[in-house]
């Protein structure tokens, strides 16, 4: 069975952002002019990539979207100082994460829920590769659903909108939307699940 990489812990939510939300899209590419240049783009991208692996991570956790932002940029931070040189494991920037994430709970008093247990289910359900892969095969299998399956889920889990408020969107009744969101969960995690394996 295909298991999902959400934003809110596993029980809540289907879809991940590749990004965090402040990230800015449709910047032209930089014309590189030599190789300082090339080395320079070639941080910049590790970067963005560490940043939203780290987000999305945080947000498996539980962190708030606007916390996890913080969190990771106070990883990459710290990543800096104790890898100045090179680009810093993937492994010790979720430490340093989740780390951060653990403190700021204990801080505020708020109940802190088993991390190693959540970074243990992240591994699994993410892979390798952080859930690149997972995403990827997201975004295809989204973009084959017909339209009003895929209206459906973004009110659902995009939104967060109730079953009523979806059925009058889409004209169906509570029952329906429930079958409408059961259906187009199953077809979703059937195209992920071949999707994945076509890549592995």
């Amino acid at each position: 069975m295909v298991r999902f990489l959400p934003t809110t812990p596993p029980s809540s939510q289907i879809f991940v952002r590749a990004t965090p939300p402040d990230a800015v899209p449709g910047h032209p590419p930089r014309v590189l002019t030599s190789s300082t240049d090339a080395t320079t783009a070639s941080a910049t991208s590790w970067h963005e990539q560490a940043r939203a692996r780290l987000w999305r991570y945080l947000r498996f956790l539980g962190c708030p979207a606007d916390l996890a932002a913080d969190f990771t940029q106070d990883a990459l931070l710290a990543a800096l100082r104790e890898f100045p040189a090179a680009a810093a494991p993937m492994p010790w920037l979720l430490t340093t994460a989740r780390n951060r994430f653990r403190r700021h709970l204990r801080t505020a008093r708020r109940e802190v829920p088993d991390l190693d247990v959540l970074h243990a289910q992240w591994v699994e359900v993410a892979g390798p590769d952080d859930g690149d892969t997972q995403l990827r095969a997201l975004r295809r299998c989204l973009a084959e659903l017909p339209a009003r399956s895929r209206r459906a889920l973004e009110l659902r889990y995009g939104s967060g909108a109730e079953r009523p408020a979806i059925g009058r969107e889409l004209g169906l009744g509570d029952e329906g939307v429930k079958s409408l969101l059961v259906r187009v969960r199953a077809v979703l995690a059937a195209c992920m699940q071949q999707r994945v394996s076509e890549e592995s």
